[in-house]
């Protein structure tokens, strides 16, 4: 097992530098326009399907390493009882689509998508999916465009009602329901999003889950010549910031499509089942698109 992890990590990391040498070419061309204008090209450049988008990032990691598994919740839920295994696959798709574009002529859009975040235990002597939180999710995408500072703009001004729950139907079921605001500001290399959310629907199993993941996200995002640093922050200043929680991202072009991408974790929440248990895991794999939000 040990050796099909190095040939992972070797594959990527060439795959990395031949796609490094090759996008180079385009430096001064991407280190030249503006943030949000990069991602809107880049969501162009996918194939279009009946308006559907890309949505949240959209990622597999075929090596995934959790330092402290929470095996305790998946007593008698595994097959032949298995542990957990602190070495699995993740991967998360995410789209979105149009169901009113310009409402009344005017800057906003009603927005439907769809989340699924998987862990499989890939690595484990019988393999099974341990986890999988669904997200579907209904927003008004409101754009402004608004100058501000120096150099920057609010893009969007966004509101949403989003479910989230991992489907299971026993003792490990988990979800919650949220009303979002979302505001977006970008310069020519940074993005910040700002949401706070109010909780108006909770699982009977995790009706602290406010406790650990707070009342709202930060997201502040760097771009440089098609790399980008991406750090997502839950309750830093809720509940006396005793159970903060950060995932950070790194992106990096590799072929057509597709980007290196690095993923580190560290806190409350990595999936819903953990709401409440604190994980330190780290992964790399590749992106589709722009896994900017």
């Amino acid at each position: 097992m040990f050796i099909i992890r190095i040939l992972i990590i070797s594959l990527l990391f060439f795959i990395s530098l031949d796609g490094y040498a090759g996008n180079m070419r385009n430096a001064k061309e991407c280190c030249s326009t503006n943030l949000i204008e990069i991602q809107d090209a880049n969501q162009s450049r996918i194939p279009p399907f009946f308006g559907v988008a890309f949505y949240k990032p959209n990622y597999i990691l075929p090596y995934y390493y959790t330092g402290s598994p929470y095996n305790n919740a998946y007593i008698d839920n595994t097959p032949d009882d298995e542990s957990i295994n602190n070495s699995e696959l993740k991967f998360q798709f995410s789209f979105k689509a149009p169901i009113w574009q310009n409402i009344f002529h005017s800057y906003s859009s009603l927005f439907v998508a769809y989340t699924q975040l998987s862990y499989f235990q890939l690595y484990n002597k019988k393999t099974f999916v341990r986890e999988s939180d669904y997200e579907p999710e209904i927003f008004l995408a409101n754009r402004f465009n608004y100058a501000f500072g120096s150099n920057w703009l609010l893009n969007n001004v966004n509101v949403g009602v989003v479910h989230e729950s991992n489907g299971f139907g026993n003792d490990l079921q988990r979800g919650w329901d949220r009303i979002y605001l979302e505001a977006i500001a970008s310069n020519d290399k940074w993005v910040v999003s700002l949401q706070p959310w109010y909780v108006f629907g909770k699982n009977d199993k995790n009706s602290d889950i406010t406790k650990y993941l707070g009342y709202g996200r930060i997201l502040t995002s760097f771009e440089y010549c098609q790399h980008k640093f991406t750090l997502r922050a839950y309750n830093l200043i809720e509940n006396g910031s005793k159970y903060p929680s950060g995932e950070f991202t790194y992106s990096f072009p590799l072929i057509k499509y597709f980007k290196g991408y690095i993923q580190v974790f560290s806190g409350y929440g990595q999936s819903l089942l953990e709401f409440n248990h604190r994980t330190n895991s780290a992964g790399i794999g590749f992106a589709i698109g722009d896994p900017s939000s």
